[in-house]
């Protein structure tokens, strides 16, 4: 996904967020569920049966999530 384009739009869905963040949307789903790393990841939005993450916090999380620690 190009992150110019990602980048113009306020929202993402889930399957464009875990794109973004290099894991599957299985991966994005079992964290929400599981609360697994629940202080870091974006919060997200229903919005009917679809989940949507703002692009702001899905671009800070994946700057985050291969630091070093």
């Amino acid at each position: 996904m190009e992150n110019k384009r990602v980048a113009q739009r306020e929202f993402l869905s889930a399957d464009e967020a875990a794109a973004v963040l290099g894991v599957s949307k299985e991966t994005l789903r079992f964290w929400r569920y599981t609360n697994k790393h629940v202080e870091e990841i974006p919060p997200h939005k229903h919005v009917s049966r679809r989940i949507f993450y703002r692009t702001a916090d899905v671009m800070r999380f994946s700057q985050t999530m291969y630091c070093p620690a």
